[in-house]
């Protein structure tokens, strides 16, 4: 009998410890009890898939705009961006040595000339004889991207190709490895599917729960909770008679709401239910929980929720001895996944669509977890205004101001100056069109067609309309990013040009915005001229990331200019992955665990998995879940949130930075605060840095080749150069 009762209490000891495990995965991807649908193993090619740059993102934005129109009930989306073309040209010149067989595949009409002498249309590979040899390829679509895929010893497609839109223009393409199966289509969908069972079960009305089978009675109610927040389709077998009804949702308020025109998603149809086992598979919708009511009676099993998520690999690791912070990350990372669909994407349940604030902003925190770079590259090129850009074109007069960050931020990242090329025209055509509508004082003023958006967290201001201060420290660090790259790509007159620019620039942010008695920057002027002289933290957070804020008074900012905020950490908007990074270049890593901890912390206390565009953390259950003046609209998952916890992680407790310098020059140096100990793995363009630290300062630290990694302060640092593993003693 006591063997029976140790024998029960292990047992149930352990469900206890599984059933937290699994409440600490957060990732459907790394839960166990989630199960990756396998794909067919298809033919690859030594090329990869090429296209006009750009491109590929206008597609996949016209792409999710109609998905977005087809489920979203709400969708507003101003400005405009790079339109899709439907036709484009490749070319490339090759000297041939011996006889070579070339095959190619793409979408549409595919027409090819070999040294002008166009071929048969249906033609997908030509053997090219000895000699130079010019091959051109023109690709017409009615409704894809046009690209291509070339392969063949020596003329494989993605290397010294160049693309024309007209056949006049010429670009080298833009293309990616992992594009490399000519049965799948840059443009194609992606994302692979996760079977994820249901959660939990909850039964509200006539209802009840056996094993996996829920049973529902007449006129009764049940939810059922998938844990993880995705967008998918249900599947469920129900048998039974009457009509069911699902519908979906983020919360379990929102999923037991009647009034139709409060859902930002469109109603699932009823189904009628005829006494035999029927196989039922809802229309795809972003979800984590499931409402399912019955006017007469059914049984429903095999319940499962086929999620799609972007592939990725999960490449940056963390973990302390601190579970709530190992918390915070995993489902930062999570939040941050479950928003990649071709871009990091907005709201995935409210608009499923790009944003370039939110797109560049996510890939400070994604290009470390994840290191997709299409995904970013997709966000920059969709961050840029169009090619030939007007004042007509823009939609929020600052979004664009944030793709230039993204572009450096990517250099840095992946060390590929030609990203940078590729969008070379777009950039320089975008600063110009921003220099033509500067004031006497050098100052972006907001117009009649945009205005500006600092975030959702003004409730003591910058207005959106006027002169805002954040914006001209934005515009001033575009100019000075302009410089950096002008200089890589050897355009010294351009690089003077901005660099004069921003010098001058400077100098009117401190003379019209510096509050020398208060030692912060004030809001800017209002519409009318006024002066706004109220302190928000937008401006100070954008002054620090720009190197404009002076250190002497950083102390001052932190410790009683934020903290005297009204509002200040109960109102909490999407930008704070640029804040949070500004808290940790300025040392602050200690305030920005606090805050985490008050506000993600508590959204994770609550029994969320993904964190949302905003926080009110002391406003009522109902009103957190209130957006746009909707009871529902708020996004529970929203990417730009998700780079707060990591950028915290990544900056500030692993300390990590990058030389701009010399870009395979990077400083370690960890602080570890409350922590016994931490663990991580950062990902870098020449491989992984590996550090185990613990509070006694007791480092461990792998390096790959060809970098450099300074480790501890900049005082007392370590400095390594070879590939290998290192132990040294940090100073406390």
């Amino acid at each position: 009998m006591i063997i029976k009762q140790i024998k029960c209490v292990f047992i149930v000891s352990l469900l206890a410890c599984n059933l937290q495990a699994q409440l600490k995965t957060f990732d459907p991807f790394l839960d166990p009890a989630c199960k990756v649908q396998p794909v067919s193993q298809l033919e690859e090619w030594k090329g990869c898939y090429m296209w006009y740059p750009g491109q590929l993102s206008a597609h996949m934005q016209k792409q999710l705009k109609k998905e977005s129109d087809e489920r979203c009930t709400y969708v507003g989306y101003p400005g405009t961006f790079n339109m899709p073309i439907y036709q484009s040209f490749f070319k490339k010149t090759v000297t041939v040595k011996k006889e070579q067989l070339i095959k190619w595949h793409g979408n549409g009409e595919i027409t090819c000339y070999i040294n002008g002498e166009k071929q048969g249309a249906a033609t997908r590979e030509y053997t090219l004889k000895p000699g130079k040899v010019q091959i051109v390829f023109e690709i017409k679509t009615d409704n894809r991207l046009p690209c291509l895929i070339v392969d063949g010893e020596g003329i494989i497609s993605g290397t010294s190709w160049e693309v024309s839109l007209d056949n006049v223009g010429w670009n080298k393409v833009e293309s990616n490895v992992k594009y490399n199966k000519p049965a799948v289509q840059p443009d194609d969908r992606q994302e692979k599917v996760v079977e994820i069972p249901p959660y939990k079960y909850t039964p509200l009305i006539n209802a009840d729960i056996t094993g996996d089978a829920l049973s529902i009675g007449k006129n009764g109610c049940a939810v059922i909770d998938f844990k993880h927040l995705e967008v998918g389709m249900v599947k469920l077998s129900v048998k039974g008679q009457g009509k069911i009804t699902f519908n979906v949702g983020e919360s379990i308020a929102e999923v037991l709401n009647k009034v139709s025109k409060d859902n930002e998603q469109k109603a699932i149809p009823v189904f009628e239910l005829d006494g035999s086992l029927q196989q039922i598979t809802l229309p795809e919708r972003a979800l984590r929980y499931l409402a399912v009511e019955c006017d007469g009676s059914c049984v429903i099993s095999s319940t499962r929720f086929d999620a799609i998520l972007w592939p990725v690999e999960h490449l940056m690791e963390f973990e302390s001895s601190d579970e709530s912070l190992n918390d915070l990350w995993k489902a930062a990372s999570a939040t941050l996944h479950t928003a990649m669909h071709n871009f990091y994407l907005d709201g995935i349940k409210r608009d499923y669509l790009p944003w370039s604030m939110d797109a560049v902003e996510s890939s400070l925190a994604g290009d470390y977890l994840f290191g997709d770079e299409q995904v970013s590259r997709n966000g920059l090129s969709i961050a840029l205004m169009p090619p030939k850009p007007e004042i007509s074109d823009f939609g929020i007069i600052d979004y664009p101001l944030h793709a230039l960050i993204g572009f450096k931020h990517d250099y840095l990242r992946y060390g590929k100056i030609e990203t940078s090329l590729l969008y070379k025209e777009r950039i320089v055509q975008m600063m110009k069109l921003y220099e033509s509508i500067l004031d006497e004082n050098g100052f972006l003023t907001s117009r009649p067609e945009a205005g500006f958006i600092p975030g959702w967290a003004t409730k003591m201001g910058p207005s959106g309309n006027g002169t805002p201060s954040y914006g001209q420290i934005l515009l001033y660090l575009n100019f000075d990013i302009g410089a950096y790259f002008a200089r890589l790509w050897g355009e010294k007159e351009l690089a003077n040009h901005y660099e004069a620019k921003a010098k001058s620039l400077k100098s009117s942010i401190i003379k019209h915005f510096w509050d020398e008695d208060k030692k912060a920057f004030i809001n800017g002027y209002l519409e009318n001229g006024e002066k706004d002289e109220r302190i928000s933290h937008h401006a100070q957070y954008w002054a620090i990331l720009a190197d404009i804020f002076p250190k002497d008074y950083y102390d001052n900012l932190f410790e009683n200019i934020l903290p005297e905020i009204p509002f200040y950490k109960d109102d909490i908007s999407f930008e704070k992955g640029y804040e949070f990074l500004a808290y940790t270049k300025a040392g602050r890593t200690k305030d920005a665990l606090i805050f985490l901890n008050e506000v993600w912390g508590d959204w994770l206390s609550q029994g969320h998995t993904r964190f949302p565009e905003n926080f009110s953390p002391k406003a009522s259950r109902e009103e957190q879940l209130v957006f746009y003046g909707r009871p529902f609209g708020l996004s529970l998952c929203h990417g730009g949130n998700g780079v707060a916890p990591v950028v915290v992680v990544l900056n500030g407790v692993l300390g990590f930075s990058q030389s701009d310098k010399n870009i395979s020059e990077y400083y370690i140096n960890p602080q570890l605060l409350h922590l016994d100990w931490v663990k991580g793995r950062i990902p870098v363009k020449e491989g992984f840095i590996s550090i185990n630290v613990d509070k006694d300062r007791n480092c461990s630290i792998e390096i790959p080749n060809n970098c450099i990694v300074h480790v501890g302060d900049m005082n007392d640092k370590k400095t390594f150069r070879k590939k290998g593993v290192y132990s040294c003693k940090l100073r406390k």
